[in-house]
């Protein structure tokens, strides 16, 4: 066998242990090249460095430096001490300043920030006046506790009025009855109030037209009697310009513009002509 030879199979071993499928052995000849490689650098580290150390040409020689001879001092002549004045203590000069007296009360705020505050709904102090139709009487079965007031009409003609309300009074012992009837609608929306449903004062609060078109809804206000009929019975109806809607029932008394009806009995009396009849 060749010293060729020799050397392929070795590295044909080593490779094999180093790579082989079998981790023990894996790490047995892992284990075993580093052993070998810290063994070699052992044994040749400590002979290199002595073999360095005596080498000739790796010692410097050290030579001493020459001494600089001092250079002569010319003698120094020594200054006579002259003496000087004492100082004298002069007061030192009295500064006034002004005393600066705050003008403002308190202190200025840092930042100052615009709260907006809404107010409240009122009646316009200046009421205006309203074109109501409503007809002044309504003809009614006298034994009729109950009545239907007929679709009325209202309108404003000043652009600067946006919203009414409409107040709905009656006799002693009068009920009234808005938008669906047999339930009390009572609603405090933003846009549209309304108050006392199913008793004897109703407001609502609405746009102008809105306020109106609620009054007529559901076909028309129920109007119902608690004792007795209706027949010789008013009601009045109240609009009230405002600020924006609100349903409050002190604010009806600064209406400028209503209305009056009176429930007045159908006439059926004796002069009343009926046809004649042959009897048999």
């Amino acid at each position: 066998m060749s010293f060729d030879e020799l050397i392929d199979r070795l590295k044909y071993r080593f490779f094999s242990y180093w790579h082989s499928e079998k981790r023990s052995i894996k790490l047995l000849s892992r284990l075993a090249a580093f052993a070998l490689f810290g063994a070699i650098l052992t044994t040749i580290a400590p002979t290199l460095a002595d073999e360095l150390a005596s080498d000739p040409e790796m010692i410097e020689q050290v030579v001493p430096a020459a001494e600089v001879a001092p250079a002569p001092v010319a003698p120094v002549e020594t200054p006579t001490a002259v003496a000087s004045p004492a100082p004298s203590s002069s007061p030192e000069p009295v500064i006034s300043r002004p005393v600066i007296t705050p003008t403002s009360q308190s202190p200025l705020p840092e930042s100052s920030e615009s709260v907006t505050v809404e107010a409240d709904p009122e009646p316009l102090e200046i009421q205006p006046r309203y074109t109501v139709r409503v007809p002044p009487s309504g003809a009614i079965d006298p034994r009729a506790a109950t009545y239907f007031l007929p679709h009325i009409y209202a309108s404003q003609d000043d652009p600067e009025v946006l919203y009414t309300m409409i107040c709905v009074r009656g006799s002693a012992g009068m009920r009234f009855d808005a938008m669906q009837k047999g339930v009390a609608n009572n609603s405090a929306e933003e846009n549209e109030q309304i108050f006392g449903d199913l008793s004897g004062l109703v407001v609502i609060s609405a746009e102008n037209n809105r306020a109106v078109n609620l009054l007529n809804s559901y076909q028309g206000l129920f109007i119902s009697s608690i004792g007795g009929g209706l027949s010789g019975r008013s009601l009045a109806l109240d609009f009230v310009a405002v600020t924006k809607p609100v349903a409050n029932p002190a604010f009806c008394s600064a209406a400028k513009s209503g209305a009056t009806m009176t429930l007045r009995p159908l006439g059926l009396d004796l002069s009343t002509v009926k046809g004649g009849g042959k009897l048999k």
